[in-house]
């Protein structure tokens, strides 16, 4: 399905980059009639997680520690 068969524009449909302090991040899609099931997600390693739904990108605010 394209943008035009959704009715969403292209920049619409485009992926969201989510800055977060959290390594546990939620995911809904945006809630609402246009969302999808409430997911939890871990970043990973390198500090990002993409939903498997939306494929918003989640990503640290800060980088990961050296630790």
């Amino acid at each position: 399905m394209n943008a035009a068969e959704t009715g969403q524009s292209d920049s619409a449909s485009m992926a969201q980059t989510i800055y977060t302090e959290d390594r546990r991040v939620a995911c809904d899609g945006g809630g609402g009639a246009l969302g999808h099931p409430q997911v939890w997600l871990t970043l990973g390693g390198d500090g990002e997680v993409t939903c498997p739904y939306c494929s918003r990108l989640f990503v640290a605010a800060k980088p990961p520690s050296e630790d």
